[in-house]
């Protein structure tokens, strides 16, 4: 046992620990399950399309515009798809890499300015941290933005270090691609940061003149203008007015696709983000005004308040979206003296999330009981949803991490580092597992269902979606769901707490034609719209 806890805190000092997490948090069975909807359903059916059709200078979903992002992440993911085949892997793998870098970008920042060892624990903190990796390995755009995000405000503090052109010029090109990957908040937090820095320590004139940088924001220019000029050409003004009006601006005044959240949202989510690290937050925020007299952690915390602020007076709000704010939460953490002491109390939080993991089949039991409607009957199915060694390797996880905090003479930081990889190990081979089957197999179920009708009758009706929006039904079926009421002789994907709504619509609207329940399974159902009127049957 000494000798395994000895080879364990020698690799921890050394690079090769980072290149194990990101083969388990990041790699590890990145293939493994289906797509899952929202998100990474509307991404790659985009990319799909995009793919299809041959127009790359702008995305559609479903056959409509989609004003959601812009396009730098899609164009990433095509390339993945033409190079690599039409698979969950390589729909997955442009986000994956892209989280390498970002975790190398900050692994040099790190180095350079607080040192060799603590950057190395900054960088292990982040990729094992399980929300990072969850969004590391999803097919959205989010860790892309964040490598952008990080490079710019890095390369601000550089360039408020040194006064040296090149950093400056390179902020600009960080920023664009960043705006090229999702928009304006490429270019707001930076600004953002930097200028509340400089005002905060009362930075000289020739730092605020790197804002009218001429060459850097030609720069920036060239590497947007482009594809500006292109999608103005294929979708016209329509796209900057859904783009910047409906999902940006509004963003902050009306909640979309379900994802709202309150003012103080994040002070809840963010100990979650930040599992398994949650303890060291609060050990921070002990130290926050000692903190504030260093100038880099000054820096750090304005950035992470940044972030903090803006999404918390949004109205739509996903946990994800002060991701990047906790980058500078890393390096902070990283910087902790108590870092290197044997502190245990620290290990609750992962004990905590391993223990859930155990009561899982339990907890959805109960939850079964009093869920209603679409979770309700997907919850139904709970008996069904776990592979077949869930709960031996669950309470194997919590063995690992329970040793964990009582092995001794182990470090706090090495606790933290270990359990999250133990964490992400079991998220990614066994808890996704289940979550994908409680969401996504219903969706399967429907097209397998679909593929056999059309096999028995030899007829391929048109299938249209009705107040849902799944968009890897259309992924997996490589066809274009509309988004509408079902016509005679359509098939409406639909959920089980909305069918009646349709029938009822169905009733008023064609009244003359009779509608069919054809399939159903977990959440949602299959209805049918006869293609002939009641009186000519």
């Amino acid at each position: 046992m000494n000798n395994v806890s000895i080879a364990l805190k020698r690799l921890l000092f050394s690079q090769k620990a980072l290149y194990l997490s990101f083969a388990v948090s990041l790699f590890l069975g990145l293939g493994s399950v289906a797509l899952f909807d929202l998100d990474e359903g509307a991404f790659t059916e985009a990319t799909r399309e995009m793919l299809d059709t041959g127009v790359y200078s702008a995305t559609y979903l479903d056959g409509e515009p989609r004003y959601d992002k812009p396009i730098f992440f899609y164009w990433l993911q095509a390339a993945s798809i033409s190079t690599f085949g039409f698979n969950e892997w390589a729909f997955r793998l442009p986000s994956a890499l892209m989280a390498c870098l970002w975790a190398l970008a900050l692994l040099c920042f790190a180095r350079q300015y607080i040192g060799r060892q603590r950057g190395l624990i900054a960088a292990l903190f982040m990729v094992n941290s399980v929300w990072v990796a969850l969004i590391a390995r999803s097919a959205i755009a989010d860790a892309t933005l964040n490598l952008f995000l990080s490079l710019a405000l890095f390369d601000i503090w550089r360039f408020f270090e040194s006064q040296r052109k090149q950093h400056a010029l390179r902020v600009y090109l960080w920023m664009s691609l960043a705006m090229l990957t999702k928009g304006p908040i490429g270019v707001v937090v930076p600004l953002l940061v930097s200028l509340i820095y400089l005002v905060t320590n009362r930075g000289e004139r020739k730092q605020y003149q790197a804002y009218w940088y001429f060459p850097g924001w030609i720069l920036f220019l060239a590497v947007l203008a482009p594809w500006l000029v292109a999608v103005y050409h294929e979708q016209g003004a329509g796209f900057f007015q859904g783009f910047i009006v409906e999902h940006n601006l509004k963003r902050f005044s009306a909640t979309r696709e379900s994802h709202g959240g309150s003012l103080f949202y994040y002070f809840g989510a963010l100990p979650l983000i930040l599992l398994p690290l949650s303890g060291l937050l609060f050990v921070a925020i002990a130290n926050a005004k000692r903190l504030w007299r260093d100038k880099l952690n000054r820096f750090l915390l304005i950035w992470f308040a940044v972030v903090f602020v803006i999404f918390s007076f949004s109205k739509t709000q996903l946990p994800h979206y002060i991701l990047n704010g906790c980058v500078p939460l890393f390096l902070l953490l990283a910087r902790q003296t108590s870092l290197f002491r044997r502190n245990r109390w620290v290990m609750v939080f992962p004990l905590v999330l391993a223990l859930l993991m155990v009561f899982l089949p339990q907890v959805l039991a109960i939850a079964a009981e009093t869920t209603r409607g679409y979770d309700g009957a997907n919850l139904a199915r709970h008996e069904t949803l776990f592979p077949p060694l869930y709960g031996a390797i669950s309470i194997a996880l919590l063995v690992a991490v329970l040793m964990l905090a009582l092995v001794p003479h182990m470090r706090t930081w090495q606790r933290l580092v270990l359990s999250g990889l133990a964490i992400n190990a079991f998220v990614f081979t066994q808890f996704v597992q289940v979550a994908s089957e409680f969401q996504q197999r219903p969706v399967h179920e429907a097209i397998a269902a679909l593929e056999a009708r059309a096999q028995q009758t030899g007829e391929t009706p048109q299938v249209v979606a009705w107040r849902m929006h799944m968009p890897s039904f259309s992924v997996y079926r490589k066809q274009i769901t509309p988004l509408r009421a079902p016509q005679p002789g359509e098939i409406a994907l639909v959920r089980v707490d909305r069918v009646k709504a349709l029938q009822e619509l169905l009733a008023q609207t064609l009244p003359a034609y009779r509608t069919h329940i054809i399939w159903h399974f977990g959440g949602l159902m299959l209805v049918q719209v006869d293609s002939i009127p009641t009186q000519q049957n």
